[in-house]
């Protein structure tokens, strides 16, 4: 608890910075009696009705909240499904259908509580029962990444409102990490579903302030509002509906909000699209600061890309600056290291290569790959080309500039890159499934309990591995720096896996991203939370917001 109670600390100063580019200065009141916004006085029973239609970027993957994980579903599904624990607007982990989880002095043993009077949108009773279900689905038919936060625990259900977990091990992190990480489903139904890792859940019943009646993929996704939910100010949302619009590109999405068809950005926008809302009477804008990183991934199954000295030499030849000035129009900051510099206590000194261009050609030079054929491509001893395909959704504008720097900046030392823009899903499959890939850019949504975070991400058995990275010593760091009691063994332990991580580069950090968000103003009482995955489209915020009348 105390080292949870550190990291609540350290968030709270570093996070939420707010920027308004009109007329209201703010976000997410607790909208309780009467409020004055612009001049204007507004009754508690004024806020009722309306529709907010938002502006996403893809489809959700799927709408099978224990399968589901791109953060395009996680804006739909966290609206009908509960997790155990929320984020707070500092970015803290707080209970959210559960009371303030009891964690025993040995750090062995953690108990729940349901909070009282919880029911699914059928009317029957939430209980211990389905968190137990949910649980056990998901670690023996190993659904998500999640189920490996469940290895080597067990659990019991005493009675309809406790789950009582028993830890072999310290494990700090339990409980805010499966709690925050995983959506909760009603047992009564789900255990009568055959497939659960393929069934489609086209009728979701849930737990949340909306519920989705009907859905065109492509087009599509309304909510309608529960009759009561607990987190809105007056006992149910103020909105009648909630409509998602799926969009090509953030530049569309962008124009859709200008010309009306859309009331609210849920996808980030980039700084210069923020900047043309400045002084706007229509729009505002608010910045929160992401919790994850933009990242190029690299297939360490490929059998060029296995030789460290191409990864090295690649990791050289990246000018992070020209990401930040150009892919993120100077909102970002450089990652020099494993860990976002959001996270300060773990900036130790381990980074990766600096820019170095020169340097990154002398590395191949010494590893005997030549340009033979004076195509300006380097070959390898075998005559192959050093030629990449790096992948990234066609959706996400600044991945796709960044595939634009990187090639530039590789043909500079001798290396080609490819770039190969495709749909999000296809992408997702191919890193989850296929394997058919050699360099990928992408966002690691949210790394919140950054001491458990790493073995999510970078253990050698972890599902979100995709990179195949196998080192033993990382490995065993990884998995001492998550069951570490005291801040002393904590960093020791995150020293020797940076040290490892910087020196095989298995994966290269990019940046970190500040973003921006775009709504229509005659919206009040959005709750902007901490990283990309929350934004101003989470259900505490969408549970009070109303149109100002």
């Amino acid at each position: 608890m105390k080292r949870i109670l550190i990291i609540v600390l350290c968030l709270t100063l570093i996070l939420s910075t707010f920027v308004g580019c009109s007329k209201s200065d703010e976000a997410g009141a607790n909208n309780q009696g009467n409020e004055v916004k612009n001049g204007e006085q507004t009754s508690e029973s004024s806020k009722f009705g309306g529709t907010i239609t938002i502006g996403t970027y893809a489809d959700p993957d799927t709408l099978n909240p224990l399968t589901g994980n791109d953060i395009a579903g996680s804006w739909i599904l966290n609206l009908i499904y509960p997790k155990l624990m929320k984020l707070d607007e500092n970015g803290n982990k707080v209970p959210y259908i559960i009371e303030e989880p009891e964690i025993s002095e040995d750090g062995l043993t953690v108990t729940v509580t349901l909070k009282d009077g919880l029911k699914w949108q059928d009317g029957t009773p939430i209980t211990s029962k389905d968190i137990d279900f949910t649980y056990r689905v998901l670690y023996e038919q190993k659904l998500q990444w999640q189920y490996e936060v469940l290895n080597n625990i067990t659990w019991e259900t005493p009675d309809d409102k406790t789950i009582v977990f028993r830890l072999q091990e310290p494990f700090p992190t339990f409980i805010t990490t499966i709690g925050y990480w995983q959506r909760i489903v009603p047992a009564h139904i789900w255990s009568e579903i055959d497939d659960i890792k393929n069934y489609a859940n086209e009728n979701p019943v849930g737990f949340g302030p909306f519920k989705l009646t009907e859905y065109e993929r492509g087009q599509y996704y309304i909510l309608e509002r529960v009759d009561e939910f607990f987190l809105s100010p007056e006992g149910k949302p103020y909105l009648e509906k909630v409509i998602f619009k799926p969009y090509p590109d953030i530049n569309t999405m962008v124009l859709a909000l200008k010309s009306g068809d859309i009331d609210v950005t849920a996808k980030e926008i980039p700084a210069t699209a923020a900047k043309e809302f400045e002084g706007s009477s229509e729009f505002n804008v608010v910045q929160n600061q992401d919790l994850g990183y933009e990242h190029l991934a690299i297939n360490l199954r490929d059998p060029l890309l296995k030789d460290v000295n191409i990864r090295t030499a690649m990791a050289m030849a990246i000018d992070r600056s020209q990401i930040v000035n150009f892919a993120f129009d100077g909102a970002a900051e450089e990652m020099p290291g494993i860990i976002s510099p959001v996270y300060q206590k773990y900036q130790i000194g381990n980074y990766f290569p600096s820019y170095d261009v020169e340097g990154a050609k002398k590395i191949l030079a010494d590893a005997g790959y030549k340009d033979t054929d004076n195509d300006g491509i380097l070959n390898a001893p075998n005559g192959e080309n050093l030629s990449f395909k790096v992948m990234f959704a066609n959706s996400i504008t600044a991945h796709e500039k960044v595939s634009r720097i990187l090639v530039d900046n590789m043909k500079a030392i001798g290396i080609e890159l490819i770039p190969e823009p495709m749909d999000k899903s296809l992408q997702t499959d191919k890193l989850y499934n296929t394997g058919d890939w050699q360099l990928t850019i992408n966002t690691w949504g949210a790394i919140d309990d950054v001491e458990s975070s790493m073995a999510t991400l970078f253990l050698s058995t972890a599902s979100l591995n995709w990179m195949g990275y196998n080192n033993p010593v990382a490995d065993d760091a990884m998995l001492k720096m998550k069951s570490a009691i005291t801040e002393e063994e904590t960093m020791n332990f995150m020293d020797i896996f940076q040290k490892e991580i910087t020196k095989d580069i298995p994966d290269i950090p990019l940046v970190v991203k500040k973003n921006n968000f775009a709504y229509n103003n005659k919206f009040e009482g959005f709750v902007k939370l901490p990283s990309i995955l929350e934004g101003i489209i989470n259900p505490t915020s969408l549970s009070q917001v109303y149109i100002r009348k």
